[in-house]
């Protein structure tokens, strides 16, 4: 069981307080707690672009599998970043799979297998991420279901997402991440569920210290403004950009909010903040798709009009 330390960093970093982990000083080596806890730590720097700093953390001489795969991820993160060549990390990543393939006593399996998932997930290859990460097996790792749920849902297969958590709810129905993907199926899927996601983020929004936690205000934000509540959604969106002014999601929700609450202007100014800050977004992807469309399109009605006169 872990201490309640160790049980407040692993739910701090499951709600995405990444600047509240990495604040956590490192255990001594020889604590049990050490390998959790540098890791919680080094992903946490990762989810916060900053890769050198887990690199940093994590010792390379180290044999346990973990610290190896989340090395390789921040690698692959910085690598990527600096428009370099990625292959050589991620077969690093795939061997370390293979290594720990049916292994007992390995620490933070589920460590490994999501590094290696999160890496397959950026390069696209989302079917070898479902089966690094174990999808339709019953795997008990809360991890893993947790980040095949987020595939399922970004592919519009909730009703996959929803069998994973079915699973992985037999083997640890009552913890944090569960609850997180409930909520996170119940915003895709509405009605009553929609209303179970609300509760569960409002619930973690109000815990002590999540005044501080821009992923959570923004989650609750994006369920109310999901009910209707485009006002209670702003306000959410504006306790999470006080927090955290780049945060994604909640830059995404403010401009929506914006939009629909008649400021077209204003959410111009989120969407704009967004591109500066996170400028391989799905979104701001999308609005460049969109516009490059629309201009092709407009060039050749020119075309048109031009021949006819």
């Amino acid at each position: 069981m872990d201490s309640d330390s160790l049980f407040h960093l692993k739910s701090q970093f499951y709600l995405g307080a990444y600047q509240s982990v990495v604040a956590n000083p490192a255990p001594s080596t020889d604590s049990p707690e050490y390998l959790p806890t540098i890791l919680y730590i080094a992903r946490s720097y990762i989810a916060l672009s900053d890769p050198a700093k887990a690199l940093s953390l994590l010792p390379s001489a180290s044999t346990e599998p973990a610290i190896r795969a989340v090395r390789a991820l921040a690698t692959y993160v910085q690598d990527k970043a600096a428009e370099m060549e990625t292959e050589s990390v991620l077969e690093e990543l795939r061997d370390l799979c293979l290594e720990i393939d049916g292994e007992v006593g390995v620490e933070c399996v589920d460590v490994v297998k999501v590094a290696a998932a999160t890496a397959f997930i950026q390069e696209e290859e989302l079917e070898e991420a479902l089966t690094t990460l174990g999808a339709g097996t019953g795997a008990k790792e809360p991890e893993c279901a947790a980040l095949t749920v987020q595939i399922y849902l970004s592919i519009n297969r909730p009703d996959l997402a929803k069998k994973e958590y079915e699973a992985a709810k037999r083997h640890a129905d009552d913890s944090l991440l569960i609850q997180l993907i409930e909520a996170a199926i119940g915003a895709v899927a509405g009605g009553p569920q929609l209303r179970t996601a609300y509760h569960i983020y409002a619930e973690q929004a109000a815990a002590p210290g999540s005044s501080t936690n821009a992923a959570i205000n923004a989650a609750k934000g994006v369920a109310q403004l999901l009910r209707g509540n485009v006002a209670e959604a702003q306000g959410d969106f504006s306790e999470a950009l006080r927090v955290d002014p780049r945060n994604a999601e909640a830059l995404v929700g403010a401009g929506v909010a914006a939009d629909l609450s008649g400021r077209r202007g204003e959410g111009d100014k989120y969407i704009t903040t967004l591109r500066e800050a996170h400028p391989t977004h799905p979104l701001v992807i999308d609005l460049d798709e969109k516009v490059d469309a629309f201009d092709e399109a407009a060039s050749k009605f020119s075309k048109t009009v031009s021949v006819a006169a």
